[in-house]
């Protein structure tokens, strides 16, 4: 992707705004996390204001038995829907960007965390409803660190976490969010998509970008379901619960996506964040001398942004590949494994090509 459309797009999402909070949210938080999630491990396990929460606030119910029971049934679903609510206001909403905006959005789910929390307890809401504890713990499942029963950092092969991840409702839902957001936003930069939407303004661009991220997010829902479909027939069975077994082989395309679309947007926005640091709530300050810092652009040239951009969907998708060899081999015979697998590598080039070819766009 051009230098410039990097830019451009980056300035155009948080670059504008007077207070530090849409770049701690957007930049720092959701994209700098998530690389260091892959790189460190699930750093947010211990990061997480939520789950402090809930800890201060007693609701693990260690000697008593939680209002109610989280519903087997409902799985991952709560996480899948709140993922969605974030990456509508990312992409979306017009006023994520308006003071005070982002702080009621941060309360309102902070009280969902609590009402989740307190109504079935905090272990289970945290593992089920926490939309950035179920997403960020996939990522962290990729990285070569991880924890031990007894808390001891050990480790191991990269890629090697997604091999225990279970089954569960809702968790295929969430990856395609995750997956279907992120393919969205860099199709939104494109000058196919804003020659043909330059025009619109207020509700009319809302829904708009809304059927854009829910459309997107459906194609690659319905590209992953038919090489599911094509692989239960070689099989046998079900190809829903064939889908959710392989979902975890995914992962590696999400982070690549994420990659490859903000792995420019962090390094410049990022820059921008320390010198809003100084002054947080763009009321002039300069607290740490940092305020009349400027970004500086020859960090990133095109041609290094295109090869890391190309790097890391290749890479990702060759992981995903690995995976769900992997995955088909332990759960089938040789020969019905290797069959397959000819479906899910067909959309996996599908996914490459289209990523690749958004990122030319």
């Amino acid at each position: 992707m051009p230098l410039f459309v990097v830019i451009g797009a980056s300035t155009r999402r948080v670059g504008l705004t007077e207070t530090i909070g849409p770049v701690f949210v957007f930049v720092w938080f959701w994209v700098g996390l998530t690389f260091a999630q892959a790189i460190f491990g699930n750093l947010w396990a211990t990061l997480s204001p939520f789950d402090t929460l809930g800890r201060l606030l007693f609701l693990d119910y260690r000697y008593e038995s939680p209002p109610r029971r989280y519903p087997k049934a409902w799985g991952k679903w709560p996480a899948a829907i709140l993922l969605f609510g974030f990456a509508w206001i990312e992409l979306v909403d017009p006023f994520r960007d308006s003071p005070g905006s982002l702080g009621i959005l941060i309360l309102v789910y902070t009280l969902v965390a609590i009402a989740g929390m307190f109504t079935f307890g905090r272990q289970a809401w945290i593992e089920n409803g926490e939309a950035f504890a179920v997403y960020l713990g996939l990522i962290a499942r990729l990285s070569p660190f991880a924890r031990d029963g007894e808390g001891r950092v050990i480790v191991r092969p990269p890629l090697a976490g997604l091999a225990e991840v279970q089954p569960r409702p809702g968790l295929l839902a969430l990856i395609m969010v995750a997956l279907g957001s992120t393919t969205f936003d860099g199709l939104s930069r494109t000058n196919l998509w804003v020659s043909r939407t330059a025009a619109l303004g207020g509700f009319a661009r809302v829904g708009a970008l809304t059927a854009g991220l829910l459309a997107v997010i459906g194609l690659v829902a319905l590209a992953y379901t038919l090489a599911m479909i094509a692989a239960s027939r070689v099989v046998g069975g079900r190809w829903h619960a064939l889908a959710v077994r392989f979902a975890p082989s995914l992962v590696p395309i999400v982070l690549a996506y994420a990659v490859a679309h903000y792995f420019s947007f962090l390094v410049i926005e990022g820059q921008l964040g320390l010198a809003k640091l100084s002054d947080p709530f763009g009321w002039g300050w300069d607290l740490f001398g940092t305020a009349r810092w400027t970004v500086n652009l020859a960090l990133l040239s095109a041609t290094l942004i295109w090869y890391v951009q190309v790097a890391a969907i290749v890479v990702g998708h060759i992981g995903g590949v690995v995976l769900a060899h992997d995955r088909a081999i332990a759960l089938f015979d040789r020969g019905a494994a290797i069959q397959t697998q000819y479906a899910l590598l067909a959309v996996m080039v599908l996914f490459t090509a289209t990523g690749l070819l958004i990122l030319s766009g």
